[in-house]
């Protein structure tokens, strides 16, 4: 797979889980993680090349 941003729409439970493993945290722990509400945005990246959650539950 090539570099680059991805779009991913998806129900909130599964947001969880993708934000935890790409923490690199267990998928259990996704449920520490805010229930985020439907049509906001978040957002994962990177800073100085480790995974941060950027934005979380943006309207």
């Amino acid at each position: 797979m090539n570099d680059g941003d991805v779009a991913l729409i998806a129900h909130g439970h599964l947001q969880r889980v993708l934000t935890a493993r790409w923490l690199g945290l267990d998928p259990s722990a996704g449920r520490l993680f805010r229930h985020p509400h439907p049509g906001t945005l978040s957002l994962l990246g990177t800073e100085h090349e480790q995974p941060v959650i950027s934005a979380w539950n943006i309207p």
